[in-house]
């Protein structure tokens, strides 16, 4: 991570990631993201696992700079409900 504010959005699949990285760009929103090495049980917990993937372990964590989370606004939510963020 760099030295700039950010907030942790979570682990995501490859698939998911993509689509929620497209998202962010269309927003203008400053985020990164990186690959992590995990279980299927935590990617199950995170709704981020993906069985067809030519990785299925690896995940993906998402940081979006805090500036910019309220052009996120209830986008991810929205696009994501079985997400359940924050329950």
């Amino acid at each position: 991570m760099s030295d700039e504010p950010w907030v942790y959005f979570g682990l995501w699949s490859e698939a998911k990631v993509r689509k929620v990285s497209d998202l962010l760009d269309s927003l203008g929103v400053r985020f990164e993201v990186n690959e992590y090495a995990t279980t299927e049980e935590v990617l199950k917990e995170w709704c981020a696992w993906d069985e067809g993937s030519d990785s299925p372990t690896t995940g993906f964590d998402l940081w979006i700079h805090r500036d910019d989370v309220a052009r996120v606004d209830d986008k991810i939510v929205v696009m994501f409900p079985e997400r359940k963020f924050g329950a």
